[in-house]
């Protein structure tokens, strides 16, 4: 038997890898123009790009070196893009610390990048945020009983991720009192 006839009655291979060796390089252009399109589209993480590009099913390790590459280049960045979200959270939405760090990891942030991202916000930071949201949220509950006022008030601060020893700060701050 020849190999040309065994080849034949072996047929195709059902585990056989998805992409033949000729097309790698156009399976690299692929994940480059794939990693490009999702760059310009929004802003994500080197975490958030891979598991969208591995969900397109190409091949891992492709997937790893171009986003190396992309990073090299400076055309991702995580640091940066974790510390342009933690400003936004901090100064828009009145964030807390740890409301902040949950909300990076769940955006695949490297470990290193969230840790500087939320260095940045010292406790005074989070206290000031913390007082300004508390005022504004208590002239919203002025029509309340004063228990529901600041039960209300101390609820929605801790949903927002503030340590009680904060909260309890921001509450007395907004209801008049002096705080420490």
């Amino acid at each position: 038997m020849d190999i040309e006839s065994f080849l034949k009655d072996l047929g195709p291979a059902e585990d056989a890898p998805k992409y033949s060796l000729k097309s790698v390089d156009s399976i690299e252009e692929d994940v480059r123009q794939a990693l490009l399109k999702l760059i310009a589209r929004s802003s994500k993480s080197s975490g958030q790009l891979r598991t969208l590009l591995l969900e397109k099913e190409f091949p891992v390790q492709l997937v790893d070196q171009m986003i190396d590459r992309f990073i090299e280049v400076g055309l991702i960045d995580d640091l940066a893009l974790a510390k342009d979200f933690t400003e936004v959270a901090v100064s828009r939405k009145s964030k807390a610390k740890s409301v902040i760090a949950r909300e990076l990891r769940a955006k695949n942030f490297p470990q290193e990048a969230i840790d500087a991202a939320i260095s940045e916000i010292d406790s005074e930071t989070e206290l000031e945020v913390a007082k300004k949201l508390a005022k504004s949220r208590y002239r919203q509950l002025q029509k309340l009983e004063p228990e529901v006022r600041t039960r209300r008030l101390s609820s929605y601060l801790m949903r927002k991720g503030y340590s009680s020893s904060v909260v309890w700060a921001a509450v007395r701050h907004a209801s008049g009192e002096v705080a420490y």
